[in-house]
């Protein structure tokens, strides 16, 4: 999830070094994709921690299979110590795999490496899709996405006035609101029959869409920038040494992204 600002993809791909990267990482997925779903090591494993069939994901203080309502809310916690242990899975397929932030203040749309079915070589490509599991009134097939208007996408300056917001609670609700936009967005309508749109933008299947961890590394990212304003300490106390279940970690644990080992942009350089 390092990031020195260099460009990689039309400008809204965020990478560590070279395109290089995109090749590893996309080959750290493919690998991941082939395993067996009962594997560890495998997508539809470590992608079942956030919906279908665990549901230990974190949004708008709900958690769990059951939907329990908490009076906090570990939206960004949780999902930070879960890129954490993804990236992890993806190092252990291919170790040079590095996870991307997507800028989608660029306003220009998916980047072209989540948006191409196939690979120079006519090889599928492990960023377009990821396997689904078999799920009740669903069997196991490939993930699925209709992106909306890229004009709808949130502006530099919208983002920008997050920033200045010095309550942690009101950053975190405002900037999950554009989180669950974004994964509205991504979804779309399906062309076909004009109905709920991809599995990006549901709950149970989000992330089993490889767009979804470098969505979620740019919300990350936008919270590392609010901290680097507004400090890591600004934060409920009583919600420091809560454990961010099924991860190791406690609230505490993942506030100082440099304690973690990784590091993002904190401007873009555009050519």
């Amino acid at each position: 999830m390092a990031s020195n600002g260099s460009t990689t993809d039309s400008v809204v791909l965020r990478l560590q070094a070279e395109q290089s990267d995109i090749a590893s990482l996309t080959d750290a997925y493919a690998k991941m994709q082939q395993i067996s779903p009962t594997d560890n090591r495998s997508w539809i494993y470590w992608a079942g921690f956030h919906g279908f069939p665990n549901y230990y994901c974190w949004h708008h203080g709900r958690a769990g299979a059951d939907g329990s309502r908490f009076p906090y809310n570990l939206f960004l916690p949780w999902h930070r110590a879960y890129l954490l242990y993804w990236e992890n899975a993806a190092r252990d397929q291919n170790p040079n795999a590095v996870l991307p932030w997507w800028d989608w203040t660029a306003q220009t749309g998916v980047p072209a490496a989540f948006s191409e079915p196939q690979l120079p070589d006519g090889s599928p490509n492990a960023l377009f899709s990821g396997p689904l599991p078999d799920m009740p009134d669903s069997p196991a097939r490939p993930t699925r996405r209709w992106p909306g208007d890229p004009a709808q996408l949130p502006s530099p300056e919208q983002i920008d006035s997050l920033l200045g917001l010095t309550s942690y609670e009101d950053f975190q609700t405002q900037i999950e609101d554009v989180h669950d936009f974004i994964h509205g967005w991504m979804g779309g309508v399906n062309p076909d029959d004009n109905s709920q749109g991809g599995d990006v933008g549901m709950i149970a299947t989000a992330a089993f869409d490889p767009l979804f961890w470098a969505h979620h590394c740019t919300i990350d990212r936008v919270w590392y920038l609010w901290q680097l304003r507004q400090g890591i300490t600004n934060i409920p106390p009583a919600q420091l040494g809560l454990v961010l279940t099924p991860f190791r970690y406690t609230v505490r644990d993942v506030l100082d992204i440099r304690q973690l080992g990784y590091e993002y942009a904190t401007s873009v350089t555009v050519p």
